[in-house]
């Protein structure tokens, strides 16, 4: 099987995975919210969210400081995060990564900077979001992905 065959492939299981978990209906879950303001606070960030990549779009369980319910897939860094299932991933300054600069959230507003996300898996191992944390300023300073990973834990569970 051809490389682009085999990523569609995986993607179309991950699809099924998150058309079958319900997540989506879980919008405005007032424990996904504690986990992302909680996530929040911890890292002094201006944003996190707990999102499902869905299709075409980005879907925003739940917020903190983005006031959006959803974007689209083509400009959503967890779009890339979940595709190293149980890896975080770590962008320090979005402006200096090539795959991250051209994206409308960091020409744009809410002009991110720094992005920290950890995929939110289901019972088998599809990842079906990211829980990220993101800021307007870059990060000059060590991340330690600890807590993020602990609280994309705890989103899980109350995904599945």
């Amino acid at each position: 099987m051809s490389a682009w065959m085999s990523a569609f492939d995986k993607e179309r299981k991950r699809q099924g995975a998150v058309d079958e978990s319900g997540a989506l209906a879980l919008h405005g879950h007032p424990e996904l919210k504690r986990i992302v303001d909680l996530t929040a606070a911890h890292y002094g960030t201006a944003f996190a969210a707990v999102s499902i990549i869905h299709k075409r779009t980005q879907v925003l369980l739940a917020e903190h400081g983005l006031n959006a319910r959803e974007t689209s897939r083509d400009t959503a860094i967890c779009a890339t995060t979940i595709h190293t299932p149980g890896e975080p991933l770590i962008v320090p300054d979005t402006r200096a990564d090539p795959r991250f600069v051209h994206y409308e959230t960091v020409q744009a507003e809410p002009f991110l900077r720094f992005y920290a996300g950890v995929p939110v898996l289901d019972g088998n191992g599809h990842a079906l979001g990211a829980l990220c944390v993101a800021d307007s300023t870059p990060r000059t300073t060590p991340f330690d992905p600890t807590l993020l990973t602990i609280m994309a834990r705890e989103a899980e569970r109350h995904l599945q």
